[in-house]
């Protein structure tokens, strides 16, 4: 599919430096300036992007608050792993192309390894791509009748015991019916995107990611028959805190954390969906991806 150039580039690295982006970065922002292309990265990393460029010349580069940022770039490339690349679908503009380039070993979200993104990167900068739209899943806290907290999840909420040695029991609600009370160490609520993460660690199915569904696996459940579910996305998911009561953490992708109290109410809302466009690697095959990475072991 054509579209309109993308004239001003957005760069997001991965939160620990790696000796690929001594060279990486100077090289891919050179090529770009030579397309008459922006690069924009954010202001916290001016400091780093420094090091890497190692007193190169860095006037060619804009650094932007995280707002414009994540709002006013035509292209996001997201330099790291999936955990990266997940951060960054938390906080960008739906409307706003995301190239996930793999840094990391496993890469199963993104869709481009380092070896390959830049051979597709021209025509992409000038229109020639296309886009896979994937949700992210709303949540809230209720405390006292109002809302606490509230974010987005790509991959899961993993709300777990904090003590070692203890079990705690949870309501699980989806509308107004009861699914089941869970006993145990806790609960992931999985996107089918999310679910060859920590879901499918914990026995959970794999979810092919164009199925319109919600994960829910128990974490080591005292019961037998509390299995994992995959059920609709159109009614809300309801979690309660059932005695005894005992320490607990709501978990956002791993990334954000937030200490839940007995009295409150977790809600997970996949009919507010808030949408990220991936740029497609046609190359990419899902099952191949699911061999290389897990069946076979194959590792990039």
């Amino acid at each position: 599919m054509k579209h309109l150039p993308l004239k001003t580039i957005g760069i997001t690295l991965k939160p620990n430096s790696t000796p690929e982006f001594y060279n990486l970065l100077p090289n891919l922002c050179g090529w770009l300036e030579r397309r008459k292309r922006q690069v924009v990265f954010r202001e916290e990393d001016q400091a780093r992007v420094a090091k890497f460029f190692r007193n190169k010349k860095m006037d060619h580069l804009l650094f932007w608050d995280t707002d414009a940022f994540h709002n006013k770039v035509d292209l996001m490339l997201s330099m790291g792993g999936d955990g990266t690349l997940i951060g960054v679908c938390r906080r960008i503009n739906s409307k706003i192309p995301v190239l996930g380039v793999n840094l990391g070993r496993l890469g199963f979200v993104t869709e481009f390894n380092k070896n390959e993104y830049f051979d597709r990167l021209a025509d992409i900068i000038e229109g020639k791509y296309e886009t896979t739209t994937k949700p992210l899943v709303h949540v809230s806290v209720i405390r006292k009748d109002k809302v606490h907290f509230k974010d987005f999840f790509f991959n899961d909420a993993v709300l777990a015991k904090n003590d070692i040695a203890r079990m705690i029991t949870l309501r699980a609600e989806m509308g107004t019916e009861h699914i089941y009370n869970i006993r145990g160490d806790g609960i992931i609520i999985s996107t089918p995107m999310g679910s060859t993460a920590y879901s499918m660690a914990a026995g959970g199915p794999i979810v092919h990611p164009d199925v319109k569904g919600i994960i829910l696996t128990p974490i080591c459940p005292h019961s037998l028959i509390h299995r994992p579910f995959v059920i609709p996305d159109t009614a809300p998911i309801t979690l309660r805190i059932m005695p005894p009561h005992h320490s607990l953490t709501l978990t956002l992708d791993g990334q954000v954390a937030i200490n839940i109290d007995e009295q409150d109410v977790v809600q997970i809302n996949a009919s507010r969906m808030k949408k990220v466009s991936l740029v497609k690697n046609h190359e990419r095959l899902y099952f191949e991806t699911v061999k290389d990475k897990f069946i076979l072991g194959k590792k990039e």
